[in-house]
């Protein structure tokens, strides 16, 4: 084979390797100009953009790094690839100069924001033989069961912080991490070449809007079935798309509470490895986090399901607009209360206060000003796009993530420094209040407009 033959399986395979999803392309572009309006900027003295360009650039390593390992298991399974060629070696040196890569890219920016004593030989051996350990994890283990591949991470995390007593960034340590990363990449080769996949392993993270929105309804429905009992009225029932009966709904929650112990009973862990401060602020992005996604999947279900109500019901419009706040709200609370009183008391009596009682009260307050006002934005999107799930999920993370920066930037909650004025967190709370107020007087007067036959279920 030719050198230019090579050269180009090579760069095409890298294409679909490293940027398979339409999203993944569009943040490279985006990181990209960024990244070249920041270096012209710099020399104008103006930094900030360079610094938003190099967030965009790791936000585009974590994002390739997560695809990397399905996009493996897909291109090797594939049965058209495999008529084509033996893409074994290909996938193999692309995987191994793409984590080198990464290594060396985490290395050099730990070095600039901590040059104090930074080793940097041994950072990047101790970065690279955890890297590798997640991903060639992330290969073997989705080889063969695809659902555990999720509880990798939770693994290497308890491993790392079981260890961390130890003095990880020694110098000593540098030919050690380089043996076990080596140990590692001779398994995967013998493995690798080894392997003969049974059936084709799709890379969920690839999938088309429509066909990941059919595998959620169809995960939806088994789950429902799992955890469904006798409906308490028609109507609730078609907007949730399950039995929203009190035996229905407890089973639920009853489920949603244990994971949330779950979880936290594995932070509980980490924070006895942390600074106080560290662990205060994990506490309050993991609350943050639990409580903005519960509002999130209750929405998606009245997304999903709003036109059937429609459909099934005498409601006008209005009726439907103002039923759909008060479900909305009732669930929201029912799933969100007993978790917030759960962690107000492993709080009090557990960690002696260790999140103070204002910062719990606080993110309660904006986590439910925050969700609030995705839940408007939400019924906006419904209402101009005839209920297209594509733009819903681009516009949301977006807009959240504006909501969540400007808070790093105003240093609230879990900024650099957080601040300790009140006046400081009152003024954005007003800030979302009065667009709240605003949002919903905007969508309830558009609201006679929505056409509930265009939808795109």
């Amino acid at each position: 084979m030719s050198t230019s033959i090579t050269f180009n399986q090579y760069w095409r395979l890298m294409l679909v390797m490293l940027l398979p999803a339409r999203y993944v392309k569009w943040l490279g572009l985006l990181t990209i100009v960024v990244l070249l309006l920041g270096a012209v900027l710099y020399f104008f003295n103006v930094s900030f953009v360079l610094y938003i360009g190099s967030a965009f650039s790791l936000l585009l390593l974590m994002m390739v790094g997560m695809l990397v390992p399905g996009q493996m298991l897909a291109l090797r399974s594939s049965k058209q690839f495999q008529c084509m060629a033996d893409l074994r070696r290909p996938l193999f040196v692309i995987a191994l100069i793409f984590w080198l890569l990464v290594a060396l890219i985490l290395t050099t920016t730990m070095g600039f924001l901590e040059p104090k004593e930074f080793a940097f030989s041994s950072v990047f051996a101790l970065t690279f033989m955890a890297l590798s350990s997640v991903a060639l994890l992330f290969v073997v283990v989705g080889s063969y069961i695809q659902t555990a591949q999720g509880f990798v991470p939770l693994f290497v995390w308890l491993l790392f912080f079981s260890a961390k007593k130890a003095d990880l960034f020694s110098t000593s340590n540098t030919e050690i991490y380089w043996l076990v990363s080596l140990l590692l990449w001779l398994v995967m080769v013998v493995w690798w070449f080894r392997w003969q996949p049974q059936k084709y392993l799709v890379n969920c993270m690839t999938l088309p809007a429509a066909e990941m929105q059919r595998r959620q309804a169809q995960n939806t429905r088994s789950i429902a079935a799992a955890f469904s009992a006798v409906p308490k009225t028609l109507y609730g029932s078609l907007l949730l798309g399950m039995s929203d009966g009190i035996q229905a709904w407890f089973k639920r929650e009853l489920g949603h509470l244990a994971f949330f112990l779950i979880a936290l009973m594995f932070i509980l862990y980490l924070a006895k490895q942390l600074p106080t401060n560290v662990a205060s602020v994990f506490f309050i992005i993991y609350l943050f986090i639990f409580i903005c996604i519960r509002g999130g999947i209750v929405f998606q279900h009245f997304y999903r399901n709003l036109y059937r109500l429609w459909m099934n019901s005498n409601y006008s419009r209005a009726d439907i607009f103002v039923y759909m706040e008060k479900q909305y709200f009732l669930l929201f609370a029912a799933s969100v209360i007993p978790m917030q009183l759960v962690f107000i008391l492993i709080n009090h009596y557990v960690l002696d206060a260790l999140v103070g009682y204002f910062y719990v009260a606080y993110l309660l307050l904006i986590s439910i000003l925050i969700t609030t006002f995705s839940f408007y934005l939400g019924v906006f999107v419904y209402l101009k796009s005839a209920a297209s799930f594509v733009l819903l999920n681009w516009i949301s993370p977006i807009v959240n993530i504006v909501l969540i920066g400007a808070m790093v930037y105003l240093n609230l909650l879990w900024g650099p420094s957080p601040s300790h004025e009140h006046t400081n967190y009152l003024w954005l709370s007003s800030v979302l209040l009065i667009l709240i107020v605003l949002g919903r007087a905007w969508v309830k007067s558009l609201w006679s407009e929505v056409n509930f036959f265009r939808v795109k279920n």
